[in-house]
């Protein structure tokens, strides 16, 4: 390895520990939304947000006799085309949600995916504030109206009644979640709505385990999120440290929406204000977290009442679905950095199109853009292996001044530069030219990766034998629960191979150590990335040995002295 690259590698690793130690410090944590109580808990609620302008009150709504409350749970699904949600009558509870066009893993039978988040507390409920709002949050609502596709529960004491009402889009995966609140007691009430969805990691073989699962908030266009495997403990670092699990992160206002995320799917509510709408991000448990989307307390005097709407999206994070919901979830979708977001855009209809005109097989799709990107930096490459190739014709030269200048370096540089223009070589191609093959293929290998998170067509999209999945780590076999890859190991090998192959002016061991190094690593970080990106360097690996080898064979004479 020459000395550009591992200056490479270390200003890589330079920028990654700035970008830790440098970064703004997180928002002070604050108490996440409160579940309704039971068996006489005693609960505290989130303060409101400081600063936060209360909402107008809404024209009266028709008085509600109080309904009996009922000793049994009832549910009422709702089912469009391509959503179905089931609604408890508990409290008014979101239980659970399903994604009628999706299957939950690779096999044909294992039905649609299932956004069953938390068993105890389903996937979404919507807070509605202290007492004597808070013993109306658990009760059991009276089902006042249903239909396939909208429910609308009802629940009332002491001169307050509150309608929950939810509903699905015709089509689609758009819906809408709204809260009436009603007083006719003697007294105004402080409502303060926090709109929460749960999150609970799985197992890996579970159906409904998610990959990249997280909680999400968009906070003034910017999207946080906060990986929910691990969360509520301390992790290995704060655990030898002696740290206490972290009590979760408050976002201010202005916060367009919020919800659960995995990588291909969404779950949100979008705030009807979100210039006074407040997000927390945090734990309940060991792999158990809650996302919320708050608005700030307000008041609502005697015989007159209030009412709050949310626009939810429950689907996939495809740009043109999100979009007919609300433009502003697109955010969602990580298309990766500014500079390569063009390139990945281009790899995802590039791949689309393969697909549906060429080959209806991903993998062969993935191998064709290998080909194609080949062909297109073959020029770069073509160049700096023929320079390599060149500066070792010299090597014995070069470790001959070496040898008779060890003790005087101005010397030895000097030689080296008239050695250089004797034979009509450029030094610095001496010096990058090893890692030009590398860096020429990084943009595309990012862009890749990238299309590969937000392409959900790859999801599931089988290759050839034992490769059923690109989206995903493939896995031939295990032993004693570790997953035996061979995709990867493939990789490296070829890796190691190529860089035996390529000629190096300076045949230093430390330095083949270190590009074995590099390999080994190279193996280990490609051990958990999708097959599709594992299958894209591989292959790219294996056309540049054999443009490697034609070149070796290729003879070289070095310029004239």
């Amino acid at each position: 390895m020459d000395r550009l690259q591992i200056a490479a590698i270390a200003a890589a690793v330079a920028l990654l520990a700035a970008s830790y130690l440098f970064r703004p410090p997180e928002p002070p944590p604050a108490p996440a939304p409160a579940e309704p109580a039971q068996s006489g808990e005693t609960l505290a609620e989130p303060p409101p947000s400081a600063g936060d302008a209360p909402p107008a009150v809404s024209p009266e709504l028709p008085p509600l006799e109080p309904q009996p409350e009922s000793s049994a749970s009832r549910e009422v699904t709702l089912e469009n085309d391509a959503v179905r949600v089931r609604v408890t009558n508990r409290g008014g509870r979101l239980q659970a949600v399903e994604l009628l066009g999706y299957r939950a893993t690779v096999e044909p039978s294992s039905g649609p995916v299932e956004f069953v988040t938390a068993e105890q507390r389903g996937a979404m409920f919507v807070f509605l504030g202290p007492e004597p709002l808070r013993s109306l949050e658990a009760t059991d609502y009276q089902i006042t109206a249903s239909g396939p596709r909208s429910v609308e529960l009802r629940a009332s004491k002491n001169g307050l009644s509150v309608t929950r009402t939810l509903e699905l889009d015709d089509a689609g995966y758009g819906g809408r979640a709204v809260v009436s609140i009603r007083n006719d007691s003697s007294a105004a009430i402080q409502p303060k709505l926090d709109v929460v969805f749960y999150g609970q990691e799985r197992p890996l073989d579970a159906p409904d385990h998610f990959l990249n699962y997280s909680l999400v908030a968009s906070v003034d266009g910017e999207v946080e999120r906060m990986p929910i495997a691990g969360i509520g403990t301390a992790g290995l670092l704060g655990g030898l440290l002696g740290r206490g699990a972290p009590t979760g992160t408050s976002y201010p206002a202005p916060v367009e929406w919020s919800g659960v995320d995995s990588q291909y799917f969404l779950l949100a509510a979008v705030a009807e204000t979100s210039s006074s709408s407040t997000a927390f991000l945090g734990p309940l448990g060991r792999d158990l977290g809650q996302a919320a989307l708050g608005s700030p307390s307000f008041e609502v005097p005697p015989g007159t009442g209030v009412e709050r709407s949310y626009r939810l999206f429950f689907g996939p994070k495809v740009p043109e679905i999100v979009a007919t919901v609300d433009p502003r979830l697109e955010g969602s979708i990580d298309a990766g950095w500014a500079l390569v977001r063009p390139l990945v855009h281009l790899f995802e209809a590039m791949l689309r199109w393969t697909h549906e005109h060429v080959v209806a097989n991903y993998g062969v799709a993935i191998i064709l853009l290998t080909l194609l990107v080949r062909i297109v930096t073959f020029p770069l490459t073509q160049r700096s292996m023929k320079s390599m190739k060149r500066f070792a014709v010299i090597a014995p030269q070069m470790k001959e001044l070496q040898t008779k200048y060890a003790n005087d370096r101005d010397k030895l540089q000097e030689e080296m530069m008239k050695l250089y223009r004797q034979k009509g070589m450029n030094p610095l191609a001496a010096m990058g030219g090893g890692c030009v093959p590398i860096l020429v293929q990084m943009p595309f290998m990012i862009a890749l990766y990238f299309a590969l998170q937000t392409s959900i067509e790859l999801r599931h999209a089988p290759f050839a034998l034992w490769i059923n999945d690109l989206s995903a780590p493939e896995n031939l076999f295990s032993v004693a629960g570790i997953p035996i890859r061979l995709l990867p190991l493939l990789m490296g090998g070829s890796m190691l191979l190529q860089q035996r192959l390529t000629p190096t002016p300076n045949a230093d061991p430390q330095q083949k150590q270190m590009m074995t190094l590099m390999s080994v690593v190279f193996t280990f970080m490609f051990y958990q990335f999708p097959s599709g990106l594992v299958l894209y360097w591989f292959v790219s690996n294996l056309l540049g040995i054999a443009q490697q080898i034609f070149v070796n064979r290729t003879p070289e004479t070095p310029a004239a002295t």
